[in-house]
């Protein structure tokens, strides 16, 4: 009995959570992930802290612009995540859910729906300016990298198949005969600058075609989800997201610290060349860093 009553007490005592647990807004992941959307159109202070370099936003948002997987409490956050209607970046949870998306467009011959709005996400991780050039080198060594640059875009293929869509016919065609071009061809697209404050990823589904661009907004890692037929337009995506979020930041702490990548590579591996390639974009302190000065 002294045993079982023992026990007892020590399941209690360690899944109760601590006091840094209280305080991390990330601690009960299912909070974060709640249904939020509103057409409440108070404002939200929205706060968002990254503790490995110390940066830090404050954001003022009408809770209408609250996306699902966002949040709708004061404080802290998670991650903030927006729904907006594009291209008129209003307010998602003012329109009703048969406003967000039409049926105009054919893949195929079938109908296929097209969503009317963007979602973007600002994460509770760090962006620095060696990520997209390390991440394109990485896939560059395992992937096929198409001769032309499609839109400014570096274009990379993974090797994975495309999917399959149904056809009015009950039929199925691989989704690489219906899409255009860059789409059929590659889904891992970069633009590298010496100005890395332009720099971005965008990674783009092989089935259902939906593209994500990964971005950085005050030393944060961004994600705007929106329709890959639009891929040329990823600059208008990128400078728009980039105008909506600064337009409602009242506050930013810039890191204070920076990121290490913490691995080395050997400097005559591929991943090393291409390193080497971009080492006016990387800088040299990282190259050295990384052992592939």
């Amino acid at each position: 009995m002294k045993n079982f009553v023992a026990a007892a007490l020590l399941i209690v005592w360690t899944t109760r959570p601590s006091l840094a647990d209280q305080d991390d807004p990330c601690a009960n992941y299912g909070r974060v992930l709640a249904y939020s959307r509103t057409s409440d159109a108070a404002t939200a202070t929205l706060i968002l802290r990254e503790p490995k370099t110390g940066a830090e936003i404050e954001m003022k948002v009408p809770r209408n612009f609250v996306g699902i997987y966002g949040n709708l409490t004061d404080g802290p956050q998670c991650q903030l995540a927006f729904e907006l209607m594009w291209p008129q970046m209003t307010a998602g949870g003012l329109a009703k859910e048969d406003q967000k998306r039409t049926r105009d467009r054919m893949m195929g011959d079938f109908p296929v729906w097209r969503s009317l709005t963007i979602d973007v996400v600002v994460e509770r991780k760090p962006s620095a300016h060696w990520f997209v050039p390390n991440e394109y080198c990485f896939r560059r060594g395992n992937s096929r990298e198409l001769k032309g640059r499609p839109f400014e875009l570096r274009a990379l293929d993974d090797g994975f198949g495309w999917g399959s869509h149904r056809q009015i016919d009950g039929t199925y065609r691989n989704m690489k005969e219906l899409l255009p071009y860059p789409l059929n061809e590659a889904n891992h697209f970069y633009f590298l600058s010496e100005d890395t404050s332009q720099m971005i990823s965008v990674w783009c589904s092989k089935g259902a075609p939906r593209c994500q661009l990964h971005d950085n907004f005050a030393g944060f890692l961004t994600t705007t989800f929106f329709n890959a037929e639009d891929l040329a337009d990823w600059k208008t995506y990128r400078d728009a997201v980039r105008q909506f979020l600064a337009a409602h930041t009242v506050r930013v702490t810039p890191p204070k610290r920076p990121i290490e990548s913490g691995f080395h590579s050997d400097r005559k591996a591929p991943f090393g060349v291409c390193m080497r390639e971009l080492g006016a974009i990387v800088g040299a302190d990282t190259l050295r860093e990384m052992g592939v000065d």
